[in-house]
């Protein structure tokens, strides 16, 4: 089954009930990207556990751009084609969402997902085994070695800021950030923590971001790095970062602590 995005079912499904609430379904994700309606997102669930889906940017996109594909990975689609000639925050999502599993490709969905009783619905997720309530500490260390952006102008130097985000269902999808620190790329320091509550971790991903601050225009990106919330693990880490490509940045990283522990 393929769906274009933003537009109707592009195939006669077997049964009209579902056609109808596949298109119930596509409806919100034209209006409000973490869907206006419940009933479709669950029954869209329900599909998914024994049939493929196939979901592409639209053909309107002529400049290549993407679309989030959290909310349909949360819905339990398999195939979430991306304009890979586009970096972007999408992209990056992508990349951390299949970085579990030796980076294999093939992730599998958790069970909520997959057995047939499934009740889940990830716009208003209640009471059941996906919600597993968890507290996401991140404390924001430092950074080493962030790359010049300007590299026309010897003097330039970055002034970094950190933002730490969050992204699954929709209860769970926030951003924090630190202050930023100006001209420093060598080795900013922050000691900034933030507290994060989660109540389904095994859709959630984590984001770090590091931006060069810019009072008067958008900020710019320095590094980022992405995963699976459930991959990490408590301590002190060092993150390495990629740059928007998605290559990995020599000698740059990001120095943490983080601690995911259960919510009392």
């Amino acid at each position: 089954m393929h769906v274009l995005e933003h537009t109707s079912i592009m195939h006669v499904l077997e049964h009209t009930s579902i056609m109808h609430v596949l298109e119930q379904f596509l409806q919100g994700l034209h209006h409000c990207p973490v869907w206006f309606t419940s009933l479709p997102a669950n029954a869209f669930i329900h599909h998914n556990m024994t049939k493929l889906s196939r979901i592409y940017p639209a053909g309107s996109r002529t400049a290549s751009s993407n679309y989030n594909p959290v909310p349909l990975w949360n819905a339990g689609c398999q195939i979430v084609a991306l304009n890979f000639q586009t970096p972007s925050k999408e992209m990056d999502l992508n990349q951390g969402r299949f970085r579990s599993n030796g980076l294999s490709g093939y992730v599998l969905k958790p069970d909520f997902q997959r057995y047939a009783g499934s009740e889940f619905n990830p716009v208003t997720p209640t009471n059941g085994p996906w919600i597993k309530h968890k507290t996401f500490h991140v404390m924001v260390i430092s950074a080493q070695q962030l790359p010049k952006l300007n590299k026309d102008k010897p003097k330039s130097i970055v002034d970094p800021l950190v933002k730490v985000e969050i992204y699954g269902v929709a209860a769970d999808t926030s951003s924090q950030e630190t202050y930023s620190i100006e001209n420093n790329g060598f080795n900013p320091m922050w000691n900034e923590t933030f507290q994060f509550d989660i109540q389904v971790p095994e859709l959630a991903l984590v984001r770090f971001l590091v931006e060069d601050y810019d009072s008067t225009s958008q900020n710019d990106l320095i590094g980022q790095y992405c995963l699976p919330l459930t991959s990490l693990q408590n301590g002190y880490r060092q993150v390495p970062l990629l740059n928007k490509r998605g290559d990995v940045i020599p000698s740059a990283g990001l120095f943490v602590h983080l601690m995911l522990l259960d919510a009392k």
